[in-house]
């Protein structure tokens, strides 16, 4: 063996450790991002992030004409999931005096529904009970209202008129099928960013948005680095949640160079798509997703 073979050999053999040491590394930095977050959580509880803006509109209408202007000029009626959202709302109202306003809440048949069909849970039916007064009901459809400044909730007939809240969302499906760089610059041209599901909460948001996609998958603001071997948000949000499909991720052996992460519009799991197919897209004006 050459001199010069023997050091290519010795240089081949340098690279491929510090390569191997520079994964363990990452390994451990992720790691150890996770444990931080982990802890985070487990000693300070933390509120489920307001991810929507909240109008109010001055209108006199019933529950199903309020419903329709917010669709019409906005994105749905308010859902009010837990104490911030509910202080949110309270916030843009006048502070003095007694008022009452729609809220996206209605039980037909039998089953209490938000507006934007996301399902009412266990949470939602608990801060219900704390804060239910008593109400009214007509043709066996009962419709939520919020008197203010008490916060409390009621159910009133859906037919009686009064003021309501609607909300802008701050997810935008789009539906133009586009590969993940385009995607990726339409987003940044409206100065907005390709969606980042960093958590369980955004997650259920991003998902009810890809339920109404034309394509099969919806790219995210998900990305994928050969050098580096680690999928990343374009955001920069560091984050151990993850939503993989099975075989798919960190839980596959497939080649990723090349691919980027969209999310199933049917089942709401992530995988890995090669950045040169084509479909819709979500963009997030929020700065935290």
């Amino acid at each position: 063996m050459s001199i010069s073979s023997l050091i290519n050999n010795v240089v081949t053999d340098q690279i491929i450790s510090f390569r191997y040491e520079i994964n363990i590394l990452l390994i451990f930095f992720q790691s150890f991002i996770c444990i931080c977050i982990l802890l985070n959580n487990f000693f300070f509880q933390i509120e489920t992030q307001v991810t929507n803006k909240y109008i109010e509109i001055g209108n006199f209408e019933t529950w199903s004409e309020a419903q329709s202007y917010c669709r019409q000029h906005h994105t749905d009626l308010a859902s009010v999931r837990n104490t911030t959202e509910m202080e949110a709302i309270k916030s843009i109202l006048p502070t003095t005096g007694i008022y009452r306003v729609w809220i996206g809440l209605k039980k037909s048949p039998g089953v209490w529904r938000w507006s934007d069909q996301s399902g009412f849970s266990f949470k939602s039916l608990e801060t219900f009970k704390a804060n239910m007064t008593h109400g009214s009901y007509q043709n066996g459809e009962f419709c939520g209202e919020v008197t203010f400044p008490s916060g409390k909730w009621k159910y009133q007939g859906c037919t009686t008129n009064s003021h309501f809240i609607c909300y802008d969302d701050e997810l935008v499906l789009v539906s133009e099928n586009k590969t993940w760089s385009e995607a990726l610059w339409h987003c940044r041209d409206l100065d907005m960013e390709l969606v980042s599901a960093h958590n369980q909460n955004i997650q259920h948001w991003v998902q009810q948005r890809a339920k109404k996609a034309s394509t099969p998958f919806v790219w995210l603001g998900l990305r994928y680095t050969c050098t580096l071997d680690f999928w990343f948000w374009v955001n920069g949000e560091e984050s151990c949640y993850h939503n993989w499909a099975v075989g798919e991720g960190y839980n596959t052996i497939k080649e990723q160079c090349g691919n980027m992460g969209a999310i199933q519009r049917d089942g709401g799991q992530w995988v890995g798509k090669s950045e040169t197919e084509r479909f819709n897209f979500i963009c997030s004006n929020s700065t935290d997703y």
